[in-house]
């Protein structure tokens, strides 16, 4: 069990979404705290991230993500790490994981990850199941990528940017929760694992948002466009046999 959660919006918002993101964080800690990340994209399409050991809170209230509120930031995804295979004082097992211009983060277990990984001629760096699905979707592209990753099977809610699409994709396969919502007092769109643990977090810094829970086996593509974010989905199809792990 781990915790995902990110924003995405008109990077004009980002000073207001900043205090959430780190509230966000911490009470994301009820679902991990081996280990946390984020990664951020720039409205200048830079991509900064850091991971490591330890509860969110040493991470989201430190200096190098309180330097970010200044960054204009468009969009950003968060992570809580309770470790499943992959010790985490070993940072790559950590997320985000990355590979090209992706960065993911996910709340789930594939399992036989490895065996998998071989079928699809897929190298991993770092012992953390999860690493095959930034790998699966670097090989295979923003449209097949998220099918291949979901006939992995196994446990899995995604948020991922892609830094040179400058797009979020967001999906679960229905095996773990995953819940998007719209803050009254902050334009954009957030993602965070539960309603109660985003409920937890906007009380403190006393907003209120609607919810709504995203559906199994959709991938959704966001986009921000003119400062407004775009949102199309796409369900995912069986992929040919020659695919399938």
């Amino acid at each position: 069990m781990c915790g995902v959660f990110g924003w995405l919006g008109d990077p004009g918002e980002w000073r207001h979404a900043h205090r959430l993101m780190v509230e966000l964080a911490v009470a994301h800690e009820v679902r991990g705290i081996d280990a946390a990340g984020y990664a951020v994209l720039t409205s200048r399409g830079e991509l900064l991230w850091r991971r490591q050991p330890g509860p969110a809170r040493h991470l989201f209230c430190g200096d190098d993500f309180a330097a970010l509120y200044s960054r204009g930031v468009t969009m950003a995804i968060g992570h809580t790490r309770l470790a499943t295979t992959g010790a985490p004082a070993v940072n790559g097992n950590n997320h985000p994981h990355r590979a090209g211009d992706w960065l993911l983060v996910t709340n789930g277990f594939i399992p036989a990850h490895e065996e998998k990984a071989k079928k699809l001629n897929l190298r991993l760096r770092f012992q953390c199941d999860s690493e095959i699905l930034v790998q699966a979707l670097h090989r295979y592209g923003e449209v097949d990528g998220p099918v291949v990753c979901l006939s992995l099977r196994g446990k899995q809610s995604v948020l991922v940017i892609n830094a040179r699409s400058r797009r979020m994709l967001a999906w679960t396969n229905g095996e773990m929760p995953l819940v998007a919502f719209r803050v009254d007092d902050i334009d954009g769109l957030w993602w965070a694992s539960t309603e109660e643990i985003a409920q937890e977090a906007l009380a403190t810094v006393g907003l209120a948002a609607r919810f709504a829970e995203a559906r199994s086996g959709v991938v959704y593509r966001l986009d921000v466009t003119d400062g407004q974010v775009v949102i199309q989905t796409r369900r995912a199809q069986k992929i040919a046999r020659n695919r399938r792990p």
